[in-house]
């Protein structure tokens, strides 16, 4: 019995301190959507709407102005090109931890998302600071190639060249807990660029989203039922071609099928009164849309709100 109680002791201070060097090591955040460290930080059972999706969600959804508006504390868990396979397991991961009233889906990368697998660098956001679980491997094998998963499970092996540029800030992540702390959110700078809703190439035709896509969303729709979770579908204003507006309407579609509210702010641009300089570029608003769009999209979750009261009472 000595000799197993050393082996499980001598297993467990290996693991921390695996776990330890793997978070020294890998390659801290660039600010650009949520730091998932960030998240694991939010009380537990804290977060009453989680928006979940690509740079469209964190660049758009203003938790901190939405809770102003509607009292409901709000969590931005988007990383860039977030894959919806990969949307799928974080909000896996967040139903560990929190378990939101409303879950708020920003549909852009179901639409143009139509390869197997995402960048190198789309998947390293995402992934590498998800704490390890048994997701987080089955995050790893649907969005990585079998031949490159190693180096995602055990990270270390991909990252253990920056012995040489550690700083305070990695020191600080791991010793004292440090993140980027923003709920997720990132507001963008404003630019030269000028939209032109105009430019926007509307149809009335159906085409099918890629079938990986349509299998994760399923998914995401299966599990919100299963937590009583008022699922969301929006997407945000962009300018979107005559193939992408078709899948669109599937989209369109399938939420319909599902009894699930689809916010579209490409057909219903004009709702949200925007200025044409209120966009960073042709899929992403800048800070001063993002306020504009919160405000009416908290308008809009006010009446979901009210409506759901009124059924109570």
């Amino acid at each position: 019995m000595k000799k197993v109680i050393k082996y499980i002791i001598f297993i467990i201070i290996f693991i921390v301190i695996f776990n330890m060097l793997t978070l020294l090591f890998v390659r801290k955040g660039n600010g650009y959507g949520t730091d998932v460290l960030n998240f694991y930080s939010q009380d537990r059972n804290s977060i009453d709407i989680l928006f979940l999706g690509s740079s469209h969600a964190y660049s758009a959804f203003n938790p901190y102005l939405i809770e102003d508006e509607t009292g409901l504390n709000g969590y931005n868990f988007s990383t860039q090109q977030q894959p919806i396979w990969i949307t799928y397991y974080y909000l896996k991961e967040a139903l560990k931890y929190q378990q939101p009233k409303y879950v708020v889906l920003e549909v852009h990368m179901a639409i143009v998302g139509n390869q197997e697998y995402a960048l190198e660098q789309v998947n390293r956001d995402a992934i590498d600071k998800m704490r390890i679980s048994t997701n987080k491997i089955n995050a790893i094998n649907s969005s990585v190639e079998k031949e490159d998963r190693v180096y995602y499970y055990f990270n270390i092996m991909k990252y253990h060249y920056r012995y040489k540029e550690l700083n305070s800030s990695d020191f600080k992540t791991v010793f004292l807990n440090y993140s980027i702390d923003n709920k997720g959110y990132t507001p963008l700078d404003e630019t030269d660029y000028i939209f032109n809703k105009n430019s926007i190439k509307y149809s009335d035709e159906i085409d099918k989203i890629y079938d990986k896509n349509e299998l994760y969303l399923n998914e995401i729709v299966k599990l919100t039922k299963e937590n009583n979770i008022k699922l969301i579908f929006v997407k945000t204003p962009t300018i979107y071609n005559e193939e992408e507006y078709k899948k669109l309407n599937y989209l369109k579609e399938y939420a319909k099928g599902n009894n699930i509210l689809f916010f579209d702010y490409i057909s219903n641009i004009d709702c949200l009164n925007l200025e044409n300089n209120d966009f960073y570029d042709s899929g992403h608003l800048n800070k001063n849309g993002s306020q504009i769009f919160s405000l009416e999209f908290s308008w809009q979750l006010n009446n979901i709100i009210d409506d759901e009261n009124r059924e109570i009472k």
